[in-house]
């Protein structure tokens, strides 16, 4: 009789040890499943790709932009770095801007290459000094960055101008809105302002560049006029720039 009490009693002792065993495990295993939970949802809150798990599905989007926007966003990210005093991101910046200067004087006819040498080559002193401790004053800056922009801005020109003696409308209009948007950025650099007829011609470019494409139609001989009112406003800022 006591042999099998005995056996009964380390049957209920093994149970036991089995059930606080079982207990452990559980409680292990959901503090690690709530772990993995809380990271997953801080991971998706940041924003990053979670780990391949059932009940998620991951959609990638490519958000496309047209590459000639690229040299005017590099000289206004510029602007934006050196007013919040970040040299170094500026300094990157300018980098970018002088790859695109020397980028478009490879493609230039010699009438536009001289400036875009000259731009590139002041961009370079501002980021070299930058980096050296020395920050360009406020009238420096926007007097590279009104060079850069001017430059730019007659390459684009020039462009317009051969395709649309070539009757090449489209490619025309696309290069004339990017020469609008360069004269504008430019002038705001310069601090200058445009005659009044010039100025409706650059603002409707500018206004309208950005959607510029295939399926827009451009008139050839409102673009005819249009490419006299771009060189005025070339002209212009020209003449300010040299002083």
């Amino acid at each position: 009789m006591k042999s099998v009490f005995t056996g009964v009693a380390l049957l209920a002792v093994g149970a036991m040890s089995f059930l606080t065993t079982s207990q452990a495990h559980a409680q292990t295993s959901t503090k690690k499943d709530q772990a993995k939970i809380q990271q997953t949802q801080t991971s998706a809150k940041k924003g990053a790709k979670p780990a391949a798990s059932p009940g998620w599905i991951v959609i990638e989007e490519d958000v496309w932009a047209p590459l000639r926007f690229e040299p005017i966003e590099s000289l206004d990210s510029i602007r934006y770095h050196y007013r919040r005093n970040e040299e170094k991101a500026a300094a990157s910046k300018i980098d970018s801007a002088v790859s695109w200067l020397k980028l478009a004087e490879g493609h230039a006819q010699p009438i536009s290459k001289e400036k875009l040498t000259a731009a590139a080559t002041e961009l370079k002193i501002v980021a070299k000094d930058m980096r050296a401790g020395t920050v360009a004053d406020a009238a420096t800056m926007d007097s590279a960055l009104g060079r850069a922009a001017e430059a730019l801005g007659e390459w684009h020109y020039y462009k317009a101008k051969e395709a649309y003696g070539k009757n090449e409308a489209q490619d025309a209009g696309r290069d004339l809105a990017m020469a609008a948007n360069y004269m504008q950025h430019a002038a705001n650099s310069a601090h200058y302002q445009f005659g009044a007829d010039t100025q409706n011609v650059i603002t409707d470019y500018y206004n309208h560049g950005w959607w510029v494409g295939e399926d827009v139609t451009v008139d050839h001989d409102k673009l005819g006029k249009d490419l006299q009112g771009i060189e005025k406003a070339i002209s212009g800022l020209a003449e300010k720039l040299k002083k």
